[in-house]
């Protein structure tokens, strides 16, 4: 089908956009999951990646983010954003298949060179595609609705990811490492992936797009269309809270699955499960995040989710602590639960609140600037993680606290090495980043005190009362407590309407949502 804007953009054209985008997470999903995140480095392992290659890796995805300055350029030349994401998706279905060749050829510099230029490509194709798939959404989603259209769209892919990685663990956990037929259980986890982007690509062509405004009459230039934002006060808050909280994050983040495979030394297969309890309590808080975001502003959420997120990391630290290794992994696998809510919560809030300070019609700008700095930030950190890992390798710091009594003895002792230090030095820089964000202002934003005592209360109110849940509420969620209240001899509250006032209750959900922010960067 013809690939041009839709002039006559309507609401019956918005309801069938958001329906085919969130058919199309799923596919974009499925790819993302197979070519980045745990399953990319167990594949960089199994080539003999050491800690420098994998920290490179993980920038590579950040600094691949910079095209999309280019990918701005082409918005507004070209003015046809839907054509750019489904061309850019195509390109993108390369790198799996790349990388389906490479799971046989044998671990050394050539096969890991051409792991860092198929992800180069992924993600710098996900980068200009995400940058016109991000300007196109925020014209096609209105404010109202945007943070359950994210958080439905969101949960969606969570559970996909969910799927898809316990398929994958499931899969290499039959083939031993070493085994030479675990190269060909990668290649053909990779063909699936290189199905699966095809498929994302043709549900891409099917989504309406919303026309853009006519163009300037002088051509746009690159600098300028940058530097725009930064001459909004609040949007330049925005980018420096946003950049401190990428680099603060990625110092760690990116280097959590060999903390667990070398330092603590759990299994591949026991890093997956973790990996997927984070998905799974992603999935099931994302729609929450979005109905929460809707009705009291993505800055309440993020005053929230954000502290939540930093004491997660620093709590990673206890994990070493811990010296029977099945008491460490209930201690991993709650801290990821924690962490799978505190992510939903910050990923559903920034992208939410970067759309919504961004001006309509011109959103690929501000976004992509964002994009850009964001990325620029999340990359050095992580080349500096993997360039300094062996000399924290290498140091140790141990506090030793001793009790002697007339009646009994004890002493205890907290060391700290290696992947600890980083989690430390992450969740102090996420405290700076916390001090950003409370520079940056949005329309009827509530203080972290507030925020809390309004959730605990409607919680009460839901719990109450099935009828007071969010229109958008899971079907189950409601049926539970109508079942909880049966048990307490008390007759379920009809779910009919009622005529509430407005602000009362969270407005009805219109719709879903697709694919992944510049944060994500098609990653």
């Amino acid at each position: 089908m013809p690939l041009g804007q839709d002039p006559a953009f309507d609401e019956a054209q918005r309801a069938r956009a958001a329906r085919v985008l969130t058919v199309e997470v799923v596919f974009s999903t499925t790819c993302d999951k197979v070519v980045t995140g745990v399953l990319l480095t167990a594949f960089a392992l199994q080539l003999g990646a050491n800690n420098a290659l994998i920290g490179t890796l993980a920038a590579v995805g950040f600094w691949a983010q910079l095209l999309q300055g280019p990918g701005v350029i082409l918005i507004e030349r070209w003015r046809r954003r839907r054509a750019i994401t489904v061309l850019t998706s195509l390109v993108s279905a390369i790198a799996p298949a790349m990388m389906a060749g490479l799971a046989f050829a044998a671990p050394g510099g050539s096969a890991q060179t051409g792991l860092i230029l198929a992800v180069a490509l992924y993600t710098g194709a996900g980068a200009i595609g995400g940058c016109a798939w991000n300007a196109w959404v925020r014209d096609a989603v209105s404010d109202d609705v945007r943070g359950r259209f994210n958080g439905r769209r969101s949960s969606l892919s969570s559970g996909v990811a969910v799927v898809s990685g316990l398929f994958a663990a499931w899969v290499l956990d039959r083939v031993p490492e070493g085994d030479a037929g675990r190269a060909a259980v990668f290649a053909g986890l990779f063909a699936l992936a290189f199905l699966a982007q095809l498929a994302s690509a043709w549900c891409l062509s099917r989504a309406p797009e919303p026309p853009m405004p006519p163009p300037p009459p002088q051509p746009a230039r690159l600098l300028p269309l940058l530097g725009e934002p930064l001459r909004h006060p609040n949007y330049r808050r925005l980018i420096a809270f946003l950049a401190s909280w990428q680099f603060a994050v990625n110092l760690a983040r990116p280097f959590l699955t060999v903390f667990l495979l070398s330092q603590l030394g759990f299994s591949m297969t026991f890093v997956m499960v973790v990996n997927l309890v984070s998905q799974f309590a992603n999935m099931l808080s994302m729609h929450r995040w979005g109905a929460l975001a809707d009705r009291f502003g993505n800055k309440s959420v993020l005053n929230v989710a954000a502290p939540l997120f930093v004491g997660c990391i620093a709590a990673l630290v206890v994990a070493s602590q811990i010296q029977p290794r099945t008491l460490a992994g209930i201690y991993v696998l709650l801290v990821a639960l924690v962490m799978g809510v505190a992510s939903a919560g910050v990923a559903l809030a920034s992208n939410g609140i970067t759309q919504k300070l961004s001006p309509p019609g011109a959103a690929a700008s501000f976004l992509a600037t964002n994009g850009l700095i964001s990325a620029a930030a999340a990359g050095v950190a992580s080349i500096l993680g993997g360039l300094t890992a062996d000399a924290f390798a290498q140091r140790a710091l141990a506090l030793a606290l001793q009790w002697e009594g007339p009646h009994y003895d004890a002493a205890m002792q907290f060391a700290i090495h290696h992947w600890d230090f980083y989690f430390l030095i992450s969740a102090l820089l996420g405290l700076y980043a916390l001090h950003r964000m409370t520079l940056v202002r949005e329309e009827g934003e509530l203080d972290r005190r507030t925020m809390i005592s309004r959730m605990l209360a409607d919680r009460r109110t839901r719990g109450d009362d099935p009828a007071a849940a969010q229109p958008g509420a899971a079907p189950w969620d409601l049926l539970l407590r109508e079942r909880a209240q049966r048990r307490r001899g008390r007759r379920p509250v009809s779910t009919a309407p009622t005529t509430e006032a407005p602000d009362a209750r969270l407005l009805p959900h219109p719709g879903h949502r697709r694919h992944r922010g510049p944060d994500q960067h098609r990653t």
